[in-house]
């Protein structure tokens, strides 16, 4: 899902406009009474004894197991359980003295590679049990489908009264078909019953306390874990913030004028410093200018490319190259990626429409096999971190339960109209998507949830980067005023999106030094980022072939996911 805060260069906060006056915009359901509350564990789940298998290569030292857990913590005997997936792994040497869990975001991403990723980080492995866990609704845990519901496939600039009907349209019936394809799970995939999940595994490990690193979409399931079972809260590192105190409506609302900067303060300002290799424009104006004149040829006639011999599809129209820029600002580490493919893109619309489709095909036809296996593999990828809807169905609707669910939204599409209205001109990159959000149009469970405050707990260790697509840095400094007893350490001068794990070795040092010491910042900190590397060989992709050490922390993440997942049935 892509979507700024409303305060940036508009005068207004998302709590100001969350109903519009005179649109028939309602709070979505019905008002709540009741706040959700942690439930008894009955003791048929308290006596299961997991079956443990080992899952992916023996390098990685994994174990994976399935518990069962309810569908709904609120009513344990109703039957209909579920199964979750959990992964292990032991320190290198003697027993654990701890546990640390991981999340890697979305919300719903698969987190299975968590415990190998997070064994990886040698300061880690030499005393943590590391624990990873596929959500309710994704990976290898009990599924959530929408498969079949209607994609946006219209421009989202085009802001015409049949395509703004035909985008509220495929909105509305996304629940239906939600609902229809998940057996009645989906108002049970919420941040409430899945920090009731994370908590009996760690009863079923053994351990009082756990420590935890969550990115992302995973920053609000670790600060509502706190929330829930604050009694066996650790050393919780919150990394590529949300704004955890407040609704899903303000993380999504800061989007836009997030990912414009990325896009025009970062990848522009870097690919104009190299126009002399990439050939993109001589100033960031000038780069901004090939990415919307791109834009608009392929709106006017898209390039459809076979890819492969054949056994492949591509069509290069104005949506695909929005998910292809706004995906590769996730992390430096894709910008070349990203110019490479621009320069290719531009050169084979200009092809198409000099020499017709065929002549396009033959380009296409004259690159090499591992070059197109990178092309395709580019235009069709899911994103990580705080997701927009990729390629995996349960992981997408797992991300639309979970957003639609947790927080009220308002109603009708008169709000995401006005949104874009007021976000597109100024942050055109996403800002007109705002109309495309199914919770607009979705009937939560009556359900609310206790606001994270921090109160009694231990310190809470924040990392975010100042240029952060996904995550505004509006929304960290926002959650960290808010949630008591928290530092934050800020990376200046950096963007990438989950910065713990590589990205800047002063925050790594930070974040080490509190999970194996418990010793924090006695205030905010700040680290100098690192730079945006010149563009270099290997060609991209290269690192997406290689092992596990290499790459941005979510990346790294998503292949140890994909490493040991498929090994429980």
């Amino acid at each position: 899902m892509k979507y700024l805060t409303l305060a940036v260069g508009l005068g207004l906060s998302a709590a100001a406009v969350l109903v519009v006056p005179g649109s028939g915009a309602t709070a979505s359901m019905q008002a709540a009474t009741v706040v959700d509350k942690p439930h008894r564990v009955a003791n048929k789940y308290l006596e299961q004894r997991p079956t443990w298998v080992p899952c992916g290569d023996p390098e990685l030292r994994t174990s994976c197991a399935k518990i069962t857990v309810p569908r709904d913590w609120g009513n344990q005997y109703a039957g209909n359980d579920l199964q979750i997936a959990v992964s292990k792994v032991l320190p290198a040497k003697g027993k654990p003295g701890r546990v640390v869990f991981g999340n890697p975001g979305g919300p719903g991403g698969a987190g299975l590679g968590m415990a190998p990723y997070l064994a990886s980080q040698a300061p880690l492995a030499k005393d943590h049990l590391a624990v990873g866990f596929d959500p309710r609704g994704t990976g290898d845990s009990s599924n959530v489908s929408c498969e079949g519901a209607p994609t946006y496939s219209m421009d989202a600039r085009d802001c015409s009264p049949a395509n703004r009907a035909l985008t509220a349209e495929a909105s509305a019936l996304t629940q239906p078909y939600c609902d229809g394809q998940s057996r009645d799970l989906l108002p049970y995939v919420t941040t409430a019953q899945t920090v009731q999940d994370m908590d009996l595994i760690r009863r079923l490990l053994g351990f009082d306390k756990i420590d935890y690193v969550g990115y992302s979409g995973g920053t609000w399931l670790g600060a509502y874990y706190q929330t829930y079972f604050p009694q066996h809260v650790g050393r919780f590192v919150l990394d590529s913030n949300t704004d955890f105190t407040k609704t899903w409506l303000d993380t999504f609302v800061s989007q836009p004028q997030a990912f414009e900067r990325r896009f025009r303060e970062d990848f522009a300002t870097w690919a104009a410093k190299y126009h002399s290799r990439l050939h993109l424009g001589s100033s960031p104006a000038a780069v901004v200018r090939t990415y919307e004149r791109l834009r608009r040829e392929l709106g006017e006639q898209p390039a459809v490319e076979e890819f492969m011999e054949g056994s492949v599809k591509v069509t290069y129209d104005q949506n695909t190259l929005d998910q292809i820029v706004s995906g590769d600002m996730y992390t430096k580490l894709d910008f070349y990626s990203l110019a490479l493919d621009l320069a290719f893109i531009r050169d084979l619309s200009a092809t198409q429409r000099k020499g017709g489709p065929q002549a396009a095909q033959r380009r296409v036809d004259a690159l090499s096999p591992a070059r197109q296996q990178q092309l395709v593999q580019r235009a069709n990828r899911a994103p990580v971190g705080l997701r927009t809807m990729g390629e995996d169905d349960a992981e997408d609707a797992t991300f639309t339960a979970i957003t639609c669910n947790d927080t009220a939204w308002p109603q009708g599409r008169e709000y995401g109209e006005q949104l874009a209205a007021r976000l597109g001109p100024h942050f055109p990159l996403i800002g007109w998507t705002m109309t495309q959000n199914p919770c607009f149009f979705w009937d939560r469970p009556n359900l609310t949830m206790p606001t994270p405050t921090g109160n009694g707990l231990p310190t809470t260790l924040m990392v975010q980067s100042v240029h952060d697509p996904a995550t505004n840095y509006s929304l960290a400094v926002s959650a960290h005023r808010r949630y008591a007893g928290s530092r934050l350490v800020t990376v200046t001068r950096e963007g990438d999106h989950g910065v713990y794990g590589g990205v800047n070795r002063c925050a790594d040092r930070i974040v080490n030094t509190f999970l194996t010491t418990g010793k924090a910042p006695a205030e905010d900190a700040t680290c100098a980022g690192e730079g945006i590397p010149a563009p270099s060989q290997p060609e991209p992709g290269a690192d997406d072939l290689g092992g596990y050490g290499r790459g941005a922390p979510l990346h790294r993440i998503a292949r140890f996911t994909k490493a040991v997942s498929g090994y429980l049935h």
